[in-house]
């Protein structure tokens, strides 16, 4: 096996946000130029794991007693020293490539222990077909540390492709020092077509999100998400959803497990990729889009099932893309009587499914913070749960979170088996600590509301009615990039600019202060182009030209 030293000069092109927010790993378009060469590239090839032995530790593992693994680490330090391969176009862009082996990985990601990267160069990541692009990465991609990790990769090969311009050679460093090995199958085509492509959920019962049974659920189907998280020496998978706050102002707060985070050792989760749209385009279709996804996170509160309710919050850095469609669901705190609704989960790590549960009871004693869920059974059976659904929502009849899956012996081969969900009311006030409670986070305002509705991407929400775009005041108007505005509102609000294609070109959240109001377009190439801002109650929208 090789293991080399790899040192790599990065440059990448940087597209500037206003607001001082952390870096997340959203691609920003564009393509590679060799990502059908693999021959030509030196290969890095790590040690073989053994998949079945990995599979047998797992086979004993309940449901909640830990996160669903599904990869191991292995380490590996790579430098542009001596190894990749270097191009250099008529142009002086310089291009270095390099591919990285793990034998019979079902995925690979890859982590960057530097990233240091200058404006102007670019990128990217793809199998070894050529067939599944991520990128391109740019400077805006730097996560707190200085750090960088992609998404799972499909297949045994990670293929890395940087363009660097001549103008800025030298300027930036790349380190590899961590490689995951997949050892399950969550990202490639299954056998049983009735799983679905992205995971391996063990029972065949699950129904995809996309069946008419969700219809009446199509919002909080769009909160619901994939986390993969790398605790130590290995990755997992769990389930999460993004929740309203009280200040409706879209911040990308997730709500999971405590138990997602924390593996025997209770070792924090060192990194974390959040996968949107995560489902099938059909009901009894098997493929769905693999590389919506955001990297990096923020840990706000949490209370371990010991203690509290098995509750973990954490925001997303950076904002989220309006191509993802993300719904921020509502929550009840309130301790109500619960009422029947509805789980929405990633079974296995697979595809995104709903189960509709039969009964919901609260928990006594000991157990006061949790829910106890029990299922239909039989042929009058609408779903359940398994291992890589922790920390799924369950929604009650107002289609509001009221919990987060802990545990439970349900499976698709034991449908009369029941689960339990930490209480939202119970996770609010938490430890009686910021960071042991929800209510900090979600009712930032202090308005002490028991319910909140959710809230969708573009500001919608009940009562408001986003149809009429206001007029948005922009100067000055000509502009080099530096764009100010003034509207009547002050909050986190996001922003989307396109072209005359309509094209999204970029988009990012901002803060409306009463003393500053402005986004930073200096990425922007010279032309004509459409901006839309967002707030919580309108939509406000200008046509501005980007100058020389």
């Amino acid at each position: 096996m090789k293991t080399a030293n790899l040192k790599i000069s990065l440059s990448v092109a940087m597209m500037l946000l206003t607001a001082p927010f952390a870096k997340a790993q959203v691609s920003h378009g564009g393509s590679p130029l060799f990502n059908h060469s693999e021959s030509q590239v030196e290969r890095v090839v790590l040690p073989t794991l053994d998949n079945d032995a990995y599979l047998q530790q797992d086979m004993n593992v309940a449901k909640g007693a830990s996160p669903l693994r599904v990869g191991v680490m292995q380490d590996l330090h790579l430098s542009s020293e001596d190894g990749g391969i270097v191009t250099t176009l008529k142009d002086g862009t310089r291009v270095w490539r390099a591919a990285i082996e793990s034998p019979n990985a079902t995925f690979v990601t890859v982590h960057f222990s530097v990233y240091d990267i200058p404006e102007g160069a670019q990128l990217f990541f793809y199998d070894k077909s050529g067939d599944f692009v991520l990128g391109a990465f740019t400077k805006e991609n730097t996560l707190d540390g200085g750090i960088f990790y992609c998404q799972a990769i499909p297949g045994s090969v990670a293929m890395i492709e940087y363009q660097e311009p001549a103008s800025v050679a030298g300027e930036g460093k790349l380190v590899v020092n961590r490689v995951c090995h997949g050892y399950k199958d969550i990202f490639r085509q299954m056998e049983d077509d009735t799983k679905g492509r992205l995971g391996n959920a063990d029972g065949t019962c699950h129904i995809n999100v996309v069946c008419s049974d969700g219809n009446d659920w199509r919002k909080q189907i769009r909160s619901v998400v994939a986390l993969n998280l790398v605790i130590g020496n290995y990755s997992y998978m769990c389930s999460g959803a993004l929740v309203n706050n009280t200040r409706k102002d879209r911040t990308p707060y997730v709500l999971s497990a405590y138990h997602c985070q924390e593996d025997d050792a209770h070792a924090t989760a060192s990194s974390i990729t959040t996968y949107f749209c995560y489902q099938t385009y059909n009901c009894s279709g098997t493929a769905a889009p693999t590389n919506m996804s955001i990297t990096g996170f923020t840990e706000l509160a949490k209370t371990p099932y010991s203690t509290g309710s098995d509750f973990f919050l954490l925001r997303l850095n950076g904002s989220i893309p309006d191509s993802y469609k993300p719904y921020y669901a509502g929550w009840d705190r309130s301790n109500d009587a619960p009422t029947v609704g509805c789980c929405i989960h990633h079974p296995g790590g697979d595809v995104k499914k709903i189960s509709f549960n039969k009964s919901v009871s609260k928990m006594s004693g000991s157990y006061s913070k949790f829910l106890r869920v029990g299922w239909y059974t039989g042929s009058s059976n609408k779903g359940v749960t398994e291992q890589g659904s922790s920390g799924s929502p369950l929604f009650n009849s107002d289609k509001r979170i009221i919990g987060q899956l802990w545990s439970g012996s349900s499976a698709c081969d034991y449908m009369a088996g029941t689960d339990n969900y930490g209480r939202v009311y119970s996770s609010w006030t938490g430890g009686g600590s910021r960071d042991t409670r929800l209510k900090d986070y979600l009712d930032p305002i202090y308005s002490n509301v028991s319910v909140l509705d959710g809230i969708d991407y573009d500001g919608t929400e009940e009562g408001i009615d986003m149809a009429e775009t206001r007029e948005l005041k922009v100067y000055p108007n000509p502009s080099r990039g530096m764009i100010y505005f003034d509207v009547p509102e002050i909050g986190m609000a996001n922003y989307k600019v396109s072209d005359l294609s309509g094209r999204v070109v970029m988009e990012g959240r901002t803060v409306l202060s009463s003393d500053v109001q402005a986004v930073n377009l200096t990425g922007l190439h010279p032309g004509v182009y459409s901006m839309t801002l967002y707030t919580s109650a309108n939509a406000y929208a200008h046509t501005i030209v980007i100058s020389k």
